[in-house]
């Protein structure tokens, strides 16, 4: 940039540009299902960035072997307000801690410092949570065919990052909202995602009885991990 601040750490890695927002956590909480198999969460305020939070959660330990198979975010450019995460099956309820994420930021504090872009934009607001990327991984290794009780024939896949989560660490879902389609068939199989405490990795799961079974490539969705200090 000709004008304006950039801050590098020791490792000579950029931690405050005027001119870029960094990855901010603007709302966090807890998420838990009770009349059906949705957890519902609405944002204190809503987001007002044009592209969607990134949702970040931690499914929680006591209930860990339920997959979640979608999650929504509700609204649209300019206006989220709220997500929603389902569980595979009518009998689950998922629970858990998530976060929001933005590239921006937004006024937190009276007191810091805070810089705005060209175009007045705040990009930089030193009481806006940062969030601390952990690790990321988009391998992905074909794990064979189970029986997922109580929902049936399953298909299975790990994921590369392997590791115990902190109790302060998070995975992205937003990679893991959608299913997959069956070889040969205009069909769409259900899927589901889940961090199994037991392995200490994501396990990504297809849940079909149709003839052809499933693709084993699934291609490369990105597993990324991150903290958020003091939650």
């Amino acid at each position: 940039m000709s004008f304006g601040l950039t801050v590098r750490n020791d490792d000579s890695f950029i931690q405050i540009d005027s001119e870029t927002p960094r990855l901010c956590s603007v709302y966090n909480g807890t998420y838990a299902a009770t009349g059906d198999r949705v957890a519902r969460v609405a944002f204190p305020a809503a987001i007002t960035t044009e592209e969607p939070p990134c949702i970040f959660i931690r499914n929680s330990p006591d209930r860990a072997h339920e997959l979640y198979d979608g999650m929504t975010i509700n609204g649209s450019a300019g206006n989220w307000t709220g997500f929603s995460i389902s569980a595979n099956n009518v009998g689950w309820r998922p629970a858990g801690k998530w976060f929001a994420a933005v590239f921006a930021s937004r006024t937190a504090v009276q007191y810091g410092l805070r810089l705005w872009s060209a175009a007045r934009a705040l990009v930089y607001d030193s009481g806006a949570a940062p969030v601390i990327m952990t690790r990321a991984s988009h391998a992905w290794g074909y794990a064979g065919s189970t029986q997922h009780p109580p929902l049936g024939n399953a298909y299975y896949w790990v994921n590369g990052a392997v590791g115990p989560l902190k109790e302060d660490e998070y995975f992205m879902i937003n990679p893991f909202s959608r299913g997959q389609l069956s070889p040969g068939l205009a069909r769409w199989n259900t899927a589901g995602i889940r961090f199994d405490y037991g392995s200490n990795r994501l396990q990504l799961f297809i849940i079909t009885n149709r003839p052809g079974g499933v693709w084993t490539n699934i291609g490369q969705p990105s597993a990324v991990f991150a903290r958020l200090p003091g939650t």
